[in-house]
């Protein structure tokens, strides 16, 4: 997969925040309140935030595929609506609704990559650039020279953009962050990215094991992935589902061994799933559609979490569709 066919040319709509804690569920709350919230004079009193973090909000709550917008009938503009992924873990009623579990922030950075992502500088630093160590400015001419022919975007545009996912999982003294940017992200505790211990301003990308990810989490990212690459396939090798662009294992910067060891995991806890082997050649099997397998997999792991994981019928929260509106009509959640 190619960042043509993975992203939407979406660049520096962040307004240089970084995603914060409470941000994805205010999102949700206020979308399903108020289609219109966003457009609305009054939305740095209706959200408590200032402007500029309002629109930092609604792309946020976008770019994580918590909602999605459609045009607004007789005028110009968007409404906001909830998806269906987001409904099922950030309503009142969903799986995690206040990101309380270390699994939900791997799925939300799971969901900001996956196909159809709105952060190509996000997408290109974990699939494509293959430094392990680098400087923000390295990257951002990498970023530079692999869009010039896919999207006429600004250099500064892209800046703002590693600055800002820099500032979302690394932090570090090379950035002028207020005390309320150090302590709000989120993102820095699953040690994805780290300040460079041997060259002051640059920063590392931590390859390996994490122990954070639960391996239902792994597991619903490569079905997800599957769902929206090859849905026809109920057998894929880990070694595409590890190496290939835009897959979990490099979304999530592990090896083969180290994500074939979750999904033995995961295989263990489910009997969705399994781990094969066909000409020595490891493969994750499943019998139904990747997207069904998927929201079964991520519904289960939550009501052995929480015990409270709600049914929402047909409202697949894997694949394709999990990103559509949630359709209150098609089927009630009913607590299990």
């Amino acid at each position: 997969m190619r960042v043509e066919h993975a992203c939407t040319p979406t660049f520096a709509r962040h307004e240089t925040f970084q995603p914060r804690y409470g941000w994805v569920k205010k999102a949700l709350d206020a979308a399903d309140e108020n289609a219109d919230v966003f457009n609305q004079p009054n939305a740095v009193v209706q959200l408590g935030v200032g402007k500029n973090m309002v629109k930092s909000i609604r792309f946020w709550g976008l770019a994580f595929r918590v909602m999605t917008e459609r045009p607004a009938e007789g005028r110009r503009g968007h409404l906001v609506e909830p998806t269906r992924f987001g409904r099922a873990l950030f309503s009142d009623r969903g799986w995690d609704p206040y990101c309380e579990l270390p699994g939900t922030m791997w799925l939300l950075h799971w969901s900001l990559l996956k196909p159809g992502s709105m952060a190509p500088v996000w997408w290109l630093a974990f699939n494509e650039f293959s430094a392990v160590e680098f400087t923000p400015e390295e990257l951002e001419q990498f970023v530079v020279d692999r869009v010039r022919d896919w999207s006429a975007t600004h250099a500064a545009a892209v800046k703002k953009d590693v600055l800002c996912m820099l500032r979302m999982y690394a932090g570090g003294r090379a950035f002028r962050a207020s005390f309320e940017d150090t302590i709000d992200a989120p993102f820095r505790e699953l040690n994805l990215v780290r300040p460079s211990t041997t060259t002051p301003g640059a920063f590392r990308f931590l390859i390996g094991s994490k122990p954070t990810l639960p391996p239902a989490i792994a597991a619903f990212a490569c079905l997800d992935f599957i769902a929206r690459t090859e849905s026809s396939s109920r057998v894929v090798s880990i070694n595409r589902l590890a190496s290939e662009p835009g897959s979990p294992g490099q979304v999530f910067k592990m090896t083969e061994g180290d994500l074939m060891a979750l999904l033995a995991r995961a295989a263990d806890e489910s009997t969705e799933i399994e781990l094969t082997s066909a000409a020595g050649v490891a493969q994750l099997a499943f019998d139904d559609e990747p997207y069904a397998v998927a929201t079964e997999v991520l519904r289960d792991h939550y009501q052995r979490v929480t015990g409270r994981a709600a049914y929402y019928g047909i409202q697949w929260v894997g694949g394709w569709s999990a990103d559509r509106t949630f359709d209150p009509s098609a089927a009630e959640a009913v607590a299990s």
